[in-house]
């Protein structure tokens, strides 16, 4: 049995050093947060039955690339009594010619822009609603390239 052991720990230990040093040898690997999200309403405050537009500004961090390609998108579910469904894209539909990768990077990002359909029994109130962020980025130095996925929190207020 202890000759089976010692074997078995060795190669445990010789793994988590390897994964340890994989991780050392990738510099400039994930930020903690890539890009700065703004989110904003319009009208301040809707009524029920009424539209409300959300405007989401996203720019990266310095030495950071936003991909057009996948596309960003924002997604909101229905939220019971307070709103539909809703989802926006900015970006391409495909990837750029492989001699021309330095295009699927954006050089400004438009705003993105999506109308929540505010339902008609909704609560006067405060409210925050949750969405779904979902943008490509790359590092600059490094090349290191990943998906960003978050949670948003969308402020609204029904009058």
């Amino acid at each position: 049995m202890k000759s089976l052991l010692r074997p078995t720990l060795f190669s445990a230990l010789l793994l988590f050093a390897a994964g340890g040093l994989a991780l050392a040898a990738v510099p400039n690997g994930p930020p903690a947060e890539p890009a700065r999200v703004e989110i904003s309403v319009s009208p301040e405050s809707v009524s029920a039955g009424g539209q409300a537009e959300v405007t989401l500004r996203l720019t990266p961090k310095s030495g950071i690339r936003i991909n057009r390609y996948p596309k960003i998108k924002l997604t909101v579910p229905s939220a019971a009594g307070l709103s539909g469904e809703a989802e926006v894209a900015l970006g391409n539909d495909g990837p750029p010619p492989a001699d021309q990768m330095e295009s699927n990077y954006f050089d400004e990002i438009d705003p993105l822009y999506l109308r929540l359909a505010i339902d008609q029994a909704a609560r006067a109130g405060a409210h925050e609603i949750e969405g779904r962020l979902v943008y490509y980025y790359c590092v600059k130095k490094s090349g290191f390239c990943a998906p960003a996925r978050l949670t948003v929190k969308i402020p609204l207020q029904v009058q």
